[in-house]
């Protein structure tokens, strides 16, 4: 009796093991995304075109001090020319609405801005 008690604590053992390895490295998959560490299903379509060398890559989600916007996406791109600027401004303005007054792209899901310097190019989107 006492053999058949280890031998079924035992295996009760690994299992919770085996459970608790699966549900760790659960956690750490990220999806294969445009950027690292956001789900493309949390941006915009428009927003996954990348050019040159993909810098730093900030994203956050429940803002609580803009009443406006939900979140914000934050990306670098390095190693950028002139035409790779104009060809993201083109792929954005496919879907924009307009701009406003401080020349950000407006669009349904909120709005865009974006800067190139010294073959930098940074966008900032507000997502509603």
């Amino acid at each position: 009796m006492k053999s058949v008690r280890k031998k079924v604590m035992a295996t009760l053992l690994l299992f919770c093991a085996i459970l608790s390895f699966t549900a760790c490295n659960a956690g750490n998959e990220k999806t294969d995304g445009t950027f690292p560490g956001v789900d493309d299903a949390d941006i915009p379509d428009v927003l996954e075109m990348t050019v040159g060398t993909l810098g730093n890559t900030y994203y956050s989600s429940g803002i609580k001090d803009n009443k406006d916007y939900d979140s914000i996406l934050t990306v670098t791109f390095e190693d950028t020319t002139d035409a790779d600027y104009t060809a993201l401004l083109e792929h954005y303005q496919t879907t924009s609405t307009g701009t406003d007054d401080n020349g950000s792209l407006l669009f349904d899901w909120g709005y865009l801005q974006m800067t190139s310097d010294n073959g930098t190019i940074q966008i900032t989107a507000y997502i509603k």
